[in-house]
């Protein structure tokens, strides 16, 4: 019995003994199983971070790329407006053809009894005009108050017919002094002739004055000069600007663009206009003998002149 219950005690302790190991082994395993969750946490902890820094270093690359990209459309805008700016500055034919077409309709032939010269037409809101030379007119009989040949004989060519002009007669603009619109060749040079009311000229004549105060003109700017040389007609003529406050022997005044365009006897009184076909002067001198120096009175000058007249534009 001893023996038995010796060994039925060992029986029943061998149980117990390899109980407690298994809980040592579940608990070693457990622990191993524990420590493997804390491995694949800090993995996963590592990983997103690695990519957190990758986000942020594209993020920044992009940001760069786009800055570069935003200066290099910066610079290539700023070239193709130089470019632009450039192109707009260069004079082609076509673009003084056109300008040649649009003022020539304005500008027309003055024959008085001594001679003849140019003029162009001025439209204001209440009344048309001739704008003139005054010496064009000074040796007409009404400068000794005798009106009866004061009458000038206008012709208006279209630029393209010239078999069929438009012709009448203008007298001098008498103001409301008893005077007429008229300054010597010795200051301003300028007369007014007006247009009859029952005079039909064609639609959208008439020249625009350009404004010297917030587009003044400048020294090698091209002009095109417009008018009747030795009585022929409608001849254009091409240049620049040589000098914006020129004063020419006999006149008191230093009111004239001179320029290299030519101007001969005929084209007094013609207009000297910009390349936007914007009247800038009146055609008045050119010396004899000498090519490329001639004389147009400013348009700030003109307006001044009107001004005093009384001639609203």
């Amino acid at each position: 019995m001893d023996s038995l219950g010796a060994v039925t005690a060992v029986g029943t302790q061998v149980p117990k003994k390899a109980g407690m190991l298994g809980r040592l082994a579940r608990a070693g395993v457990l622990a191993l199983a524990g420590t493997g969750v804390v491995g694949t946490g800090i993995y996963t902890g590592v990983n997103q971070y690695e990519q957190g820094q990758q986000i942020q270093n594209m993020t920044a690359q992009i940001n760069s790329l786009n800055h570069k990209q935003g200066q290099q459309m910066q610079s290539m805008t700023a070239q193709i407006n130089s470019l632009n700016k450039e192109l707009n500055t260069r004079i082609t034919l076509d673009q003084v053809m056109d300008v040649v077409k649009k003022i020539t309709p304005s500008t027309v032939r003055v024959e008085g009894s001594l001679g003849l010269g140019s003029g162009v037409i001025l439209i204001t809101p209440t009344s048309r005009y001739i704008l003139t030379n005054g010496h064009v007119t000074q040796d007409n009989s009404f400068n000794r108050g005798e009106t009866g040949d004061s009458v000038y004989h206008i012709k208006l060519y279209n630029g393209t017919d010239y078999s069929t002009p438009v012709e009448f007669d203008a007298a001098p603009v008498i103001l409301s002094n008893g005077r007429r619109a008229y300054s010597s060749p010795e200051e301003h040079d300028l007369a007014l002739l007006q247009i009859p009311p029952d005079v039909q000229i064609p639609a959208g004549v008439g020249v625009v004055l350009r404004d010297l105060r917030t587009d003044p003109v400048r020294v090698g700017e091209p002009v095109i000069a417009i008018g009747n040389p030795f009585g022929e007609r409608d001849s254009v003529t091409f240049g620049i600007i040589s000098h914006t406050s020129r004063q020419a022997t006999g006149l008191n005044i230093n009111h004239h663009f001179q320029t290299d365009a030519p101007i001969n006897p005929g084209n007094s009184g013609g207009g000297l206009f910009d390349m936007k076909g914007r009247l800038i002067g009146i055609n008045t001198w050119g010396y004899r003998g000498g090519d490329g120096i001639s004389g147009s009175i400013r348009v700030d000058e003109i307006i001044s002149m009107l001004n005093s007249w009384g001639i609203r534009r």
